[in-house]
């Protein structure tokens, strides 16, 4: 069966088509792992021989030695092939590993599922964390139950019992925590105890009817196929549905040998396999993970056949070099080696942590220039030469005044309009911070507080006297719910509803104070979201190609398109004489999103823009504003509003 199990998370992970359930693979070790290690300690104290010392030298000697020899082996590889940003990630799962916590490491670092999970090396030792954890709490919980009568009297009901509650604690945690569902040992616990509950089963049963188990295993093995089969992504997991590969597992195994179903299970090429499981398991992701960072996501029918092959190869050398050795070294020596593998451990330990210290350490890149070169250019546009707060910018040779601010939605824009020469010529006060929400009486909640720094920045933009001729404004309008407040009089009360009414009020508030005090405000409308952006330029490493780089870009698409559009024409219909911007007339000019040109990306993550993407909007950036660059053209705002009476002239805070 471990030959079983193993080859299913194989064919999982090379994405063979009919597999995508193969994910259940690691239920079967599970079950199987929980079954031979209580036989094991059963055996022990039905001997007398029961040590817990020695039951912890086993499981040392039998594997760390390839996890270490793995671990280490997967840093080496990643100092040659990873960014900085994933080196420095594997750093840390590494410690993790070797420590035995890197499912609890893992569970706070997104779920199992999620598109960044597919470029972290050591992600599949998740699952020996659960099952060393499980190792140490189970042998003195069996040997309770042993010693004590009446629990021993009782152990298959108290067994099942738990198996019960750990299935139901599962399935609630799924609502509440599904990263922490699938990693951490109390939501996958009931899966080992079933391997526990065969083991209280063969006591009680044996003998089973030849023909009786050759039914159970047949049940069984067409279960597990079926859930290989019909399981995905989008299963809700573990919960009540980890419970069908565990009980078909669990058949198999009270089943027993003496039945004709069990030849499938005994050939020779499926128990080689089965024997070397644990060193193909650990050996396969990384190679799987490595070869995705340098090929791409999408593997050919071939290129799937070569990793299979080469995770087995992988799997057998590390066996017969490293798995096997240690486990059958003699038994006078046993202290010393394992003494040397902990040693050996805390060393890679203090190596990795180098890793994370120096940050991915970054200088590997110098060694490549044209991939560091690559990396410095995904760099947010607004950070060349700009930062947070109240900034002025511009000559103002031309007399004129502007006012640009918002989040970093408007941060995105900041350098193209700052090379448009009527606003370079302008006296141009740009007030900007991200996810600040700077409209008019808008507050937001950070924290269970008010986001007083935002606070301070909408009040020098609307607690002035300037006057501006044009104003420039963007947000985020797709974002905030929840966390979006309106001041009204003394009080203080949360925005509502969706979408822009959301907004409603803020924006009809903030056109107000504008439009008196302004000749032209433009309004710039939602992001475009590209999805997938973060995790392809994270690839970028000393030896990656960057034509792969470039190519995963290209296949990246918008997301939320009909919502995006639907919010720009909602406030295409409050704007009123405000000029509204459509960004995907700058993105998007021939309906198709340009995201990088050949040599870099125009995009740092989902909704903001790279330095390279600066020079590429300019222009078309400079034709949508054409209208506020009139104004800024002729005589200036002020010029023309010098002569109405100070006593007419509403200052903005007493509009408030």
């Amino acid at each position: 069966m471990r030959g079983v199990a193993v080859l299913l998370v194989l064919l999982y992970h090379c994405t063979f088509p009919l597999c995508a359930g193969g994910y259940v693979g690691v239920d079967v070790f599970f079950v199987i792992s929980g079954y031979l290690i209580t036989r094991l300690l059963l055996h022990d104290l039905d001997s007398e021989a029961f040590s817990l010392k020695a039951f912890y030298i086993r499981r040392l000697r039998r594997l760390y030695p390839a996890t270490v020899a793995t671990t280490a082996l997967t840093v080496v590889a990643g100092v040659i092939i990873l960014s900085p940003p994933h080196l420095k990630e594997l750093g840390s799962s590494s410690i993790a590993t070797l420590l035995s916590v890197s499912n609890f490491y893992f569970s706070s670092a997104g779920g199992y599922f999620a598109t960044a999970a597919k470029l972290k090396p050591l992600l599949h030792t998740w699952s020996l964390g659960v099952e060393e954890q499980f190792y140490l709490v189970w042998p003195l919980s069996f040997w309770l139950i042993y010693r004590i009568r009446l629990f021993r009297r009782f152990s298959f009901v108290l067994i099942g019992a738990a198996c019960v509650c750990g299935l139901l604690l599962s399935q609630f945690w799924i609502g509440r925590n599904p990263a922490q569902a699938y990693f951490l040992l109390p939501f996958r616990a009931h899966q080992l105890l079933i391997g526990a509950l065969a083991v209280e089963v063969e006591r009680r049963l044996r003998p089973i009817d030849a023909s009786a188990a050759q039914w159970l295993s047949g049940l069984g093995l067409a279960a597990l196929v079926v859930c290989a089969v019909l399981f995905d992504e989008s299963t809700p997991f573990p919960g009540f549905a980890s419970a069908a590969p565990a009980l078909a597992t669990f058949l198999v195994v009270v089943a027993g040998s003496a039945h004709a179903v069990n030849r499938l299970l005994i050939l020779p090429l499926l128990t080689w396999v089965g024997r070397l499981s644990y060193s193909i398991y650990l050996a396969h992701w990384p190679i799987v993970v490595y070869a995705r960072y340098l090929h791409g996501d999408q593997f050919e029918t071939i290129e799937k056949w070569l990793l299979l092959v080469a995770s087995i190869a992988a799997g057998a050398l590390l066996h017969y070099g490293v798995e096997k050795p240690w486990r059958l070294g003699a038994g006078e020596r046993r202290w010393r080696e394992a003494a040397g593998v902990g040693l050996a451990g805390f060393t890679a330990i203090a190596l990795t942590g180098v890793l994370v210290m120096t940050n991915g350490w970054p200088q590997r890149m110098a060694l490549a220039p044209e991939k560091r070169d690559y990396a410095e250019e995904v760099e947010f546009a607004f950070l060349r030469g700009y930062r947070d707060g109240v900034l002025k910018e511009g000559t103002a040779e031309s007399g004129r005044k502007v006012l640009i601010f918002g989040d970093s939605m408007m941060q995105n824009y900041v350098p193209a309009l700052m090379g448009i020469p009527q606003f370079r010529a302008a006296d141009v006060t740009v007030v900007t911070r991200g996810g600040c929400v700077l409209g008019w009486g808008a507050l937001r909640i950070v924290n269970h507080g008010v986001d007083r720094e935002c606070r301070l920045f909408r009040d020098t933009i609307f607690h002035g006297k300037s006057r501006y001729d044009v104003v420039v404004w963007a947000q985020n309008w797709a974002g905030y719910g929840g966390t979006l407040f309106v001041e009204r009089g003394s009080g203080v009360a949360p925005a509502t509803g969706d979408g822009v009414a959301l907004w409603r009020e803020i924006i009809d508030g903030t056109l107000a104070q504008l439009t008196r005090r302004s000749g032209k405000v433009v309004m710039i409308g939602p992001p475009l979201t590209i999805e997938g952006i973060p995790e392809t330029l994270d690839r970028i490493g000393p030896i990656t190609d960057t034509r792969q780089i470039t190519a995963a870009l290209t296949q990246l698409r918008e997301v939320r398109a009909g919502e995006r559009d639907r919010l720009q024409d909602s406030l295409r219909q409050i704007a009123g004489d405000a000029l509204l911007i459509d960004p995907r007339a700058i993105v998007c000019p021939t309906g198709s999103c340009r995201l990088h040109d050949d040599r870099t990306s125009y995009f740092l993550d989902s909704n903001h823009f790279t330095a390279a993407m600066t020079p590429v909007i300019a222009p078309l950036l400079q034709q949508q504003v054409a209208p506020a660059l009139l104004v800024l053209s002729v005589r200036g705002f002020e010029d023309r509003t010098r002569r109405v009476s100070a006593g007419s002239a509403e200052s903005w805070s007493s509009q408030r």
